[in-house]
């Protein structure tokens, strides 16, 4: 079985989606250091989730798709 590496659009994808949680999580700091509540950091790590799943499901589907087409 040949070891699997990602293309260059999902090591994109997944650099892009990266990036977009960090600055979710960023805005979620500093809601919480403008209002003292937890919850803003929260909905900060919760909100960056929505960039970085579809872009790990995306990752695990092709990379079942590459072991299925290796066989």
């Amino acid at each position: 079985m040949s070891e699997y590496k990602p293309s260059k659009e999902m090591r994109a994808e997944l650099f892009r989606a990266g990036i977009f949680e960090a600055l979710c999580f960023a805005a979620g700091v500093i809601g919480f250091l403008a209002t003292s509540k937890w919850i803003w950091i929260v909905m900060g790590v919760l909100a960056g989730l929505g960039f970085s799943l579809p872009a790990i499901i995306k990752l695990v589907r092709e990379k079942k798709e590459h072991d299925r087409a290796s066989r």
